[in-house]
């Protein structure tokens, strides 16, 4: 039997946010690690492929496979409160379909995991700091520094995800030099923005709304840091749309060549239509990063689902085909995310009439919508009623239960 095993993290998710970090839960490769040596102890002769899935969150250029990876290399910048992080930038090799197949005018794709720059922190009070006083500055630094590593042929895909920093990408701006030299860094590059949550910068259901969930900051503390940061991430999409001589009064566009397989980007026309106009602190996708993804939306950085693009990436539409089944896994389930893990996974599966698997750490959501994303059946590791969190006892026992997971599943699908 031929098994594809494309699970993503198991995070602890308060509020709905996972929370990626040493201590808790399990990276998306650590996960597949172990269900495929659960399911081999049981049944040996079964063909297992692994393609750890990430959606563009922290840690996403770590389950790029070393074949489809041309270099790799680790850039420091500036945490939230000002401690150096590493980040890695990684310049994709063509995959195996692409070799021969390189388009006109193609350059090379780049992806910059920048969401571990500004991953939230497991405590609510660490958080709180890093809203009331962290920038995004090093969110700048970084994409300042890999845009001097590619050409302008190149395509450079940042890896962004919700944040406790909460400035609406003024300290983004700030690096680059502000929003006339950034726009004037970024003349005739494709930078693109792959996000791991689709959540908007304001409104009711906003990422400034859900500081207080996230953090230990009160309703009030977090509204009026809301207010702050659409105040300056609306001013950075005036700055940008204001027409400048070095563009002959016209807005610069973003070319978008791209050397990601069957990557459906917007065109020139499409961006030329949508422009930085329509770009409000409501839009889809401008709360990643504190804001700092509306910031560079404005200056023309196109955005797309995190997991979309990182299945493309990792050329998942072609391992699926010629499978048996599908197995893919996440932290904590209480809505089928559109355009997220479980549901890309599930589509695939679905496009080749594959069931679906998934496996979760607790899954809160109803049978319908899961059938709804393609997904077969569901195995938890919690029970519906249990007190327990279903990552008790830290990584190694989380390990040992999902190896012994792996094997129930081998035990019931396996044919």
């Amino acid at each position: 039997m031929k098994v594809l095993l494309a699970p993503g993290g198991l995070w602890p998710e308060p509020a709905g946010v996972p929370l990626a970090g040493p201590g808790r839960g399990l990276p998306a490769s650590s996960v597949a690690a172990c269900l495929e040596r659960g399911w081999h102890a049981v049944r040996p002769d079964d063909s297992l492929t692994l393609v750890p899935m990430a959606d563009g969150g922290p840690g996403s250029a770590q389950v790029i496979a070393p074949e489809r990876i041309a270099s790799r290399e680790a850039i420091q910048g500036q945490g939230p409160l000002g401690q150096v992080r590493e980040v890695d930038l990684v310049r994709l090799g063509p995959g195996p379909a692409r070799s021969a197949a390189q388009r006109p005018g193609e350059g090379r794709t780049w992806f910059l995991d920048a969401a571990r720059l500004l991953a939230p922190p497991l405590d609510p009070d660490e958080s709180a700091q890093e809203a009331r006083h962290g920038s995004t500055y090093g969110l700048g630094q970084v994409i300042g520094t890999a845009l001097g590593r590619t050409s302008p042929s190149d395509t450079l895909v940042v890896g962004l995800s919700r944040s406790a920093v909460h400035d609406g990408g003024a300290g983004a701006l700030d690096a680059l030099g502000g929003a006339p030299a950034a726009m004037d860094l970024l003349v005739g590059r494709s930078l693109g923005l792959a996000l791991a949550d689709g959540i908007a910068l304001g409104g009711m259901s906003g990422a400034g709304a859900a500081l207080a969930e996230i953090t230990s900051l009160s309703p009030a503390q977090a509204q009026e840091l809301d207010r702050r940061a659409c105040a300056a991430a609306t001013e950075a999409v005036s700055a940008a749309a204001t027409p400048r001589p070095s563009f002959g009064g016209q807005q610069r566009l973003l070319p978008v060549v791209s050397a990601l397989d069957d990557a459906q980007m917007p065109s020139l026309s499409a961006a030329n239509s949508r422009g930085t106009g329509h770009l409000s602190t409501t839009t889809w996708g401008t709360g990643a990063a504190g804001g700092g993804a509306m910031a560079l939306r404005a200056l023309g950085a196109w955005a797309r689902p995190g997991a979309r693009v990182m299945a493309e990436i990792l050329g998942l539409s072609d391992t699926v085909l010629g499978q048996d089944m599908v197995v893919t896994a996440s932290g904590e389930l209480y809505d089928v995310l559109a355009d997220g893990v479980v549901d890309v996974v599930g589509d695939l599966a679905a496009s080749q009439a594959l069931p679906a698997v998934l496996v979760c750490g607790r899954c809160a959501t109803t049978r319908g919508e899961l059938a709804g994303a393609g997904i077969s059946s569901v195995y938890s590791l919690q029970e519906p009623h249990a007190i327990e969190p279903w990552d008790a006892g830290g990584p190694d026992v989380l390990e040992a239960r999902l190896t012994d997971m792996g094997g129930r599943l081998a035990r019931t699908w396996s044919r």
